[in-house]
């Protein structure tokens, strides 16, 4: 899908950049960096360990930089993909709203045009049965049945109308009754992401606890290395790679939930539009 706006969605897909531009990075991207003088501390913690320690400090450290490229990668991944689902999502629920609109819309004004078409036949054959009653009460049999001959050929006439306006007025009520069926299964269709969205917002909640809960690990995996406390620094960075494969795997739920909402969308838009 492109990520060109049109115009008239421009207001709304703008504030959907900003609201997820200005997303906490908790929510989406692991906090913890890998600097230069950390890994420069890790070394030293390792060459005074024994060599096993130090090749699984090394092994651990390499591992826990591999999930936060992962981390980061696929957050920027759901990203892009929450984008273009808001953005689809805003796309189709307008053209929801149009569905058969112009054909609704001609066809209606196709039963005011032949109504307003007719209405002088009308006027002259309910002025003409007024004039008929009027002789007939007044016993006027020569007037009568020159008025009753008039209003017998034009009675059909009248019929034809009637007739005309009644099949345009049919032909309107049923699109619009059709329209209004599509609308809401299109509707019904795309209610489908409601569930969606509450998962991953569940998901998401979980995902900034577990981010908070490596805080303190974090914490005390650094003052480790201060110390160089080999035993202390392996332990807590193997509780952050521990930590760390959770949430690839809790944001892997999220794509794959954002992907599903992709999917509505694109069952909805190939059924109903």
């Amino acid at each position: 899908m492109s990520l060109t706006v049109p115009f008239r969605l421009a207001p709304l897909a703008l504030l959907l950049i900003v609201l997820i531009a200005v997303m906490p990075a908790n929510a989406d991207a692991a906090s913890i960096q890998l600097t230069a003088s950390l890994k420069a501390s890790l070394d030293k913690t390792a060459a005074s360990a024994d060599t096993k320690t130090a090749a699984k400090l090394q092994t651990l450290y390499v591992d826990l930089g591999a999930q936060l490229k992962a981390d980061k990668d696929t957050a920027a991944s759901i990203k892009t993909l929450q984008y273009r689902n808001e953005e689809a999502v805003i796309l189709i629920r307008k053209q929801i709203r149009e569905i058969d609109a112009a054909k609704v819309s001609r066809l209606s004004n196709d039963v005011q045009q032949v109504k307003a078409r007719y209405k002088p036949l009308f006027d002259s054959y309910a002025a003409l049965n007024k004039q008929l009653a009027t002789a007939r009460s007044l016993k006027n049999k020569t007037l009568t049945g020159v008025l009753s001959f008039q209003a017998d050929a034009m009675k059909i006439a009248v019929q034809l109308a009637r007739s005309d306006i009644k099949a345009k007025e049919t032909a309107y009520k049923t699109a619009k009754t059709a329209a209004s069926a599509r609308i809401k299964a299109a509707r019904d269709s795309l209610a489908a992401i409601d569930p969606l969205k509450v998962q991953i917002k569940a998901h998401r909640s979980s995902l900034s606890q577990m981010r908070a809960s490596q805080s303190p690990v974090w914490s005390n995996f650094k003052y480790a290395l201060k110390k160089y406390d080999a035993n202390g620094a392996h332990n807590t960075l193997a509780s952050l790679v521990a930590s760390a494969k959770q949430i690839a795997a809790q944001q892997q739920k999220i794509y794959t939930l954002e992907a599903k909402i992709s999917d509505v969308v694109a069952a909805t838009r190939s059924r109903y539009l």
